[in-house]
């Protein structure tokens, strides 16, 4: 027994010896089209929710809270400087520079290994981002950006023929008209419904509503991913259903699996 069971073990670890040897050190054995990830990745939503709540995407803001101390360190729960901690928690990410490049355009040499300033989040780049009460009303930033795919390089939307999108708001054509860098990705945010689009304000940071392609591809390591913040000045008691849509070109947006888009919720209360 001793013998079969040392040649039976001798037997295993060479073929997993073998299966070690298919996969790449530096890389995902299958990327992009050849893998289930795909090519048309998922628009990432943050500040994340505590973890009691990890599964919703509402975004609850209290008026009358206006506390400034978080309930622990992570802001593991549901006040208004939980939520500001959290994101302050997401944007520390983006201090860490290691192997990271100033980089200038999409022609750069550095191009996806390229810091991402986070001075262009505006006001939305500062804490409380919006979510601790000031003069009467609260105006949370959240922040989206497109989920990671190992060697994803999106191509621009077509400038000149904007009207072969047919599921582009016009807003959104407006804006990629008049950007002065058209070679980007550009996220359009707006409320689902009729009554949403009226109770909702909204700003974005930077206003080119953008994000540079010279972030991408994504090739492993440390990585800064690209953000565009969105500042809502929600009506308050009326639950807003908000959807934020990424657009580059052969973009597919399906809200069943939740591709090339986000939705969310905000109630300010």
């Amino acid at each position: 027994y001793c013998i079969y069971y040392s040649l039976l073990a001798a037997f295993w670890l060479a073929c997993l010896q073998v299966f070690f040897l298919t996969i790449p050190d530096d890389k995902p054995r299958w990327t992009l089209k050849e893998s289930l990830i795909g090519v048309n990745p998922g628009v990432g939503l943050k500040p994340v929710m505590d973890d009691k709540h990890i599964d919703s995407s509402m975004f609850v803001i209290k008026l009358k809270d206006d506390s400034t101390d978080p309930t622990d360190s992570d802001g593991e729960g549901t006040k208004n400087a939980d939520y500001a901690r959290r994101a302050e928690k997401f944007l520390e990410k983006y201090t860490n520079s290691a192997g990271l490049r100033d980089c200038v355009d999409n022609n750069d040499v550095n191009k996806g290994s390229c810091k991402f300033d986070t001075s262009v989040l505006g006001e939305c780049g500062e804490h409380p981002y919006g979510y601790i009460p000031n003069g009467g009303e609260v105006r949370p930033c959240v922040f989206i950006k497109l989920n990671k795919i190992f060697g994803f390089d999106p191509v621009p939307v077509d400038a000149t023929d904007l009207d072969k999108y047919t599921e582009m708001s016009q807003n959104m054509k407006d804006v990629i008209t008049n950007a002065a860098d058209k070679d980007a990705v550009f996220f359009d945010c707006f409320g689902r419904f009729a009554a949403d689009k009226e109770a909702a304000e909204i700003k974005f940071f930077p206003p080119s509503q953008s994000i540079s392609r010279k972030f991408f591809p994504y090739t492993g390591g440390n990585y800064h991913s690209p953000i565009v913040a969105v500042q809502i000045n929600a009506k308050p008691g009326q639950l807003i259903h908000m959807e934020c849509r990424a657009w580059y070109e052969n973009v597919k947006h399906d809200k069943k699996d939740k591709a090339g888009l986000v939705q969310f919720e905000v109630l300010v209360e």
